[in-house]
């Protein structure tokens, strides 16, 4: 186990069994944990584990972050049209690469 105190953390080994009261989140368990989370299946026990992780760690705080908007922008992207001139230029393209794999 290796602990950072100036950020708080206590980072477990892997593989390392680890008592209940003890028990902490590295990056790969936050990540493999948010959607459960996002979805409010996961325990409180589980989800203040997960929010104690997300406390010390700016990077899975930004995963969170882009993991949350992603549906939005997915969204904003299928309702968006493409531009006439830039869907003829792309079709032309593709004709032509079409063509010349023939």
């Amino acid at each position: 186990m290796k602990r950072d105190k100036a950020l708080g953390i206590i980072e477990r080994d892997e593989g390392a069994p680890q008592p209940a009261e003890v028990r902490m989140y590295n990056c790969k368990d936050s990540i493999n944990l948010l959607l459960e989370y996002l979805d409010g299946e996961m325990s409180p026990e589980d989800a203040q584990h997960l929010r104690e992780h997300l406390r010390g760690c700016s990077p899975c705080v930004e995963f969170l972050r882009t993991y949350r908007a992603t549906p939005g922008l997915c969204k904003k992207a299928l309702v968006a049209r493409m531009p006439k001139e830039v869907s003829e230029k792309l079709t032309e393209f593709l004709r032509s690469k079409i063509k010349s794999a023939s």
